[in-house]
């Protein structure tokens, strides 16, 4: 008989032995799988956040984010393009002229409306990534000619036109892409 409580003994330890090991074991795995859902969720919801289409945001924050993107593109018409865009002579008395605009100047505005028409693009809607994109350099745009009178023929207005038609474009192509890609990826 006590060979057979030794085994029964034995065999219930092991038992006990076993449930605890697996038990600390559960533990262990489900604190460690749910720190890392955790993790995930909170950069999801970061990341999520950044991509909620505006229509489905509140109201002060969806308005917020589009003034701000109009002030970023209007920001990155200032710098990087002269005030005033009228040509000017090499040296004075000189017949050729030259354009204070450079091309470094429109590279550096074309990738910062290219980011900013992607990025609302993704977020908004094209006639509202169309307002906060183009319009703001349209509008500075128009001002900078109507301010700077010419000597020469006034032909500032098909040069205005033909500009915006330009940021416009650019702008509503860049927000389809991106918003395509964006659907593709997911």
């Amino acid at each position: 008989m006590n060979a057979t409580a030794n085994t029964t003994a034995n065999t219930n330890a092991n038992r006990t032995a076993n449930r605890t090991a697996n038990r600390t074991a559960n533990r262990t795995a489900n604190r460690t799988a749910n720190r890392t859902a955790n993790r995930t969720a909170n950069r999801t919801a970061k990341t999520s956040a950044i991509r909620t289409p505006l229509r489905k945001t509140a109201p002060l924050p969806r308005y917020a984010t589009r003034i701000l993107g109009a002030a970023l593109a209007a920001a990155a018409y200032l710098a990087c393009l002269p005030w005033d865009l009228r040509n000017r002579a090499e040296t004075p008395g000189a017949l050729n002229e030259t354009s204070p605009v450079t091309t470094t100047g429109i590279t550096l505005l074309a990738v910062s409306l290219v980011a900013l028409a992607a990025y609302f693009g993704i977020r908004d809607r094209a006639a509202w990534t169309l307002l906060v994109v183009a319009a703001p350099p349209s509008t500075l745009l128009y001002v900078s000619f109507d301010t700077h009178p010419t000597q020469d023929a006034q032909v500032w207005p098909l040069a205005w036109a033909a500009f915006t038609l330009l940021f416009g474009v650019g702008t509503l192509v860049t927000a389809v892409v991106a918003r395509r890609v964006t659907r593709a990826a997911d």
